[in-house]
């Protein structure tokens, strides 16, 4: 028999799941906000090396897609009973693509996997032999990208996905919706190569249960960036 304090964390954790597919997805009645472009970073200070000169490249190239990715879900049940759970990259996370001749992106011979953690806390005052209950485990997160790159700008569709999502926690055994592959977000990112510092994002912002972050930043591979951090 499922236990209570079992049932609802399942339960959050597909909430989490659906509102990543619902609100990334622009369904939602809140208005997701673009990321602004960074104005310093590669090539603003001593020592660091010349921004290049981008544009939709001649040859078979190969991008590197950093990111940066924070969620937090933080729920007040009621009765005492509460839920707070924060996930994000663990730095340095990028995935990676290939922009060929023609324009195309494509994603041949690469796996692309990151590693974002996550840690928080649940209450349950019924519970004695759990009354507050840890979480803290790394998921993984995969991504297919697709796209075009004309005229200097990239167009990129990034669908990303959860590889089994179970919630390790310091009270009895793993949480989650069972093993597969589960819906993170998916995104139309636009990068401007015009741009010192191609960049693209979306954002929920804080005021609610759910507030997130995705930045992404496109560079050719070899020409590394700071790592990104989620902005707290």
């Amino acid at each position: 028999m499922i236990s209570k304090k079992r049932y609802i964390i399942s339960a959050y954790i597909v909430l989490f799941s659906l509102l990543f597919t619902i609100l990334f997805s622009g369904c939602s009645g809140l208005s997701p906000q673009a990321t602004p472009t960074p104005t310093t970073g590669v090539g603003s200070g001593p020592g660091q090396p010349d921004v290049p000169e981008l544009v939709c490249p001649e040859e078979k190239t190969l991008y590197n897609l950093w990111l940066s990715h924070l969620a937090v879900l933080n729920i007040d049940a009621g009765e005492g009973e509460t839920f707070y759970l924060k996930e994000e990259n663990i730095p340095p996370s990028y995935f990676q693509l290939w922009i060929e001749p023609s324009g195309t992106i494509s994603t041949d011979l690469i796996i692309n996997i990151t590693e974002i953690g996550y840690h928080g806390t649940a209450t349950h005052p019924g519970d004695d032999d759990c009354p507050v209950q840890t979480f803290d485990g790394i998921w993984e997160m995969r991504a297919t990208i697709s796209g075009k790159c004309e005229n200097d700008i990239v167009r990129l569709r990034i669908t990303e996905e959860w590889i089994n999502p179970e919630l390790h926690s310091d009270c009895g055994d793993a949480i989650g919706p069972g093993p597969g592959l589960y819906s993170a977000p998916e995104l139309d990112l636009v990068f401007d190569l015009s741009e010192d510092y191609p960049a693209d994002g979306i954002t929920i912002p804080e005021g609610g249960p759910f507030h997130a972050s995705y930045d992404y930043h496109l560079y050719p591979m070899g020409f590394d960036i700071p790592p990104l951090v989620p902005e707290q």
